[in-house]
């Protein structure tokens, strides 16, 4: 099946088919997550037009699908705070839509728990915040969401909801993580770990290159520890051997970057993914969005159309693309873009915790190789 799916992929990559797209259905959210690159309140977005209304969705879908989309995403802000979430839902399921939901969980109790489990979508993805209600309180300002979380777990599983969970790793929770992680192994759940956190300039323009998160060495050391302990010890040996190719830079391997060719964007974004924002405006990227054109008073076709236009003229960054660690880096034009404000910067966080993480890696291996535990690094 992987053989196909990639078979999938890179034919809708190259015939530029929107097979998977996110509808960003509300920037609102019972949450205050103080990293947060979205929120916005009912108030704001009143100023700012207002949400779309339920019909709206639905015939950006209808159109979407008429192009190709097979895989939607709901998300949000939190999408089960819109009354009308179900009937967006269930709608787009009749057109045939495989539907992803991304949530905190907070608002699912039973009942929706067994709509979900009669409207299957292909997944939940949820956002564990924290090991306890202190640090709910603390990250997100709503102590209360940990214990409906976990009921909310429950309640899905019970009603046979396929669920991932994702945590994203900030000063409030990294102490949190081994707690995080071993109840994702008891409710045999995968989960990801992400501990970078964007920089929240479509929230704020003037927070280019900062967050709320962890400094570029305690992000590299989240990143290792969460591969430590994943529950196939195969995972972190073969992250090992990818992170033994890091080339440590020196200030003349950058100035000899900066001055070669740039490149274009190498994922999904504009060649067969999309991303639809509350306010109706398509885009290649939630986190970068030079390429955006309003859908009203347009079509999704003709809109996708110059979506794709624009993400082949993009170049950025010759100082990442042309960097030997672009590979394990992974880093694109959202990230140059939302650490230095422009497209041909050097996102020096990025390159702080990468550094950071081949050392870990590094000593992690060794400690494995004497014997000895290496959590104890910390």
């Amino acid at each position: 099946m992987g053989k196909v799916s990639d078979q999938l992929w890179n034919k809708a990559g190259k015939m530029r088919i929107p097979l998977t797209g996110a509808f960003e259905l509300l920037p609102v959210c019972n949450f205050q997550c103080k990293m947060c690159y979205v929120r916005k309140t009912m108030k704001e977005v009143g100023q700012e037009g207002g949400l779309l209304s339920a019909g709206e969705w639905l015939d950006f879908a209808r159109q979407a699908r008429d192009e190709g989309l097979l895989y939607p995403l709901l998300t949000g802000g939190e999408p089960f705070v819109r009354d009308d979430f179900q009937e967006i839902m269930a709608k787009m399921g009749e057109m045939g839509l495989q539907i992803s939901i991304n949530t905190n969980a907070s608002l699912i109790d039973e009942a929706q728990a067994k709509w979900l489990g009669q409207h299957l979508p292909t997944r939940i993805n949820i956002t564990l915040y924290g090991a306890s209600e202190e640090t709910y309180q603390n990250l997100c300002g709503n102590g209360e969401a940990y214990a409906r979380v976990r009921r909310a777990v429950d309640y899905l599983k019970q009603y046979g909801v396929t669920v991932k969970f994702n945590t994203s790793i900030t000063p409030e929770n990294v102490g949190d993580l081994e707690a995080m992680m071993a109840y994702a192994d008891r409710m045999n759940i995968p989960i990801q770990v992400a501990s970078y956190m964007f920089p929240p300039i479509r929230r704020d323009e003037n927070m280019t290159g900062q967050n709320h998160r962890l400094s570029p060495e305690e992000a590299a050391w989240a990143r290792v520890k969460s591969d430590l302990l994943q529950r196939d010890s195969r995972w972190f040996q073969i992250q090992v051997q990818r992170w033994n190719h890091f080339v440590p830079l020196t200030a003349e391997m950058l100035r000899e970057q900066s001055g070669g060719k740039s490149c274009g964007m190498s994922c999904r974004a504009g060649r067969c993914s999309f991303w639809l924002d509350w306010q109706g405006n398509l885009g290649n990227c939630g986190m970068y969005t030079s390429a955006k054109f309003p859908l009203k008073g347009s079509s999704f076709a003709k809109a996708w159309e110059q979506v794709a236009e624009e993400t082949d003229r993009i170049r950025f960054s010759p100082a990442c693309t042309n960097c030997p660690n672009f590979r394990l880096c992974h880093s694109c034009i959202a990230m140059v873009y939302n650490e230095c404000g422009d497209m041909n910067g050097c996102p020096e966080y990025l390159c702080l915790m990468n550094q950071a993480s081949a050392r870990y890696y590094r000593l992690c291996a060794q400690a494995i190789a004497e014997g000895k535990d290496p959590l104890k690094l910390e």
